[in-house]
């Protein structure tokens, strides 16, 4: 039996996962015979494929029931699944996440863990939206101020109740 194409994990968020198969480019038959089997998965909304690209887009509804599926069903492509646990983040990004941790963390180190970073944002967005509303600037900085205050409390998503507690925990806590 021939060896499967080798497939590599580009992108993963919470419905989608975009994948690249790049032996198989420019193989159409290939990718409408993996689209027309994805789609056949439980797990599995729809697949959108490129074959110019070597892509295939997996728009899913729970990624735990695609992973079990994936291991049960998959006879397409060999996947690196260990690709998921590792971070694909640019450098800049990490970089930004770890200053925006340090501080946070030298911040609490400081306060005794009574105030963190976004409780600091918001106290400064909040007390220069209301300077900017008691000097008149009704029209940008005053609501972009608040508007962003109430961002950091996450009063503007929408989210389901036992998610509100665990998120104003604030970033890398457990509830």
């Amino acid at each position: 039996m021939p060896s499967l194409p080798a497939a590599r994990i580009t992108h993963l968020t919470t419905r989608r996962l975009r994948i690249k198969i790049p032996e198989k480019r420019r193989d159409a038959d290939f990718f409408n015979a993996v689209a027309d089997r994805l789609a056949t998965w439980d797990s599995i909304e729809r697949v959108e494929t490129n074959p110019l690209t070597a892509g295939v887009l997996i728009h899913f509804s729970e990624l735990q029931r695609l992973l079990v599926e994936a291991a049960a069903k998959n006879d397409l492509f060999d996947i690196n699944f260990d690709a998921l646990t590792q971070s694909s983040d640019p450098p800049v990004t990490r970089t930004a996440i770890w200053s925006f941790q340090t501080a946070d963390h030298r911040l609490r180190r400081w306060t005794h863990n009574q105030l963190d970073m976004r409780g600091a944002l918001f106290v400064l967005l909040l007390a220069g939206g209301v300077y900017q509303l008691l000097r008149g600037g009704l029209s940008t900085p005053a609501p972009t101020l608040l508007w962003y205050a109430g961002d950091l409390l996450g009063l503007w998503r929408d989210r389901p109740a036992g998610v509100a507690a665990g998120a104003a925990s604030g970033p890398g806590q457990s509830g």
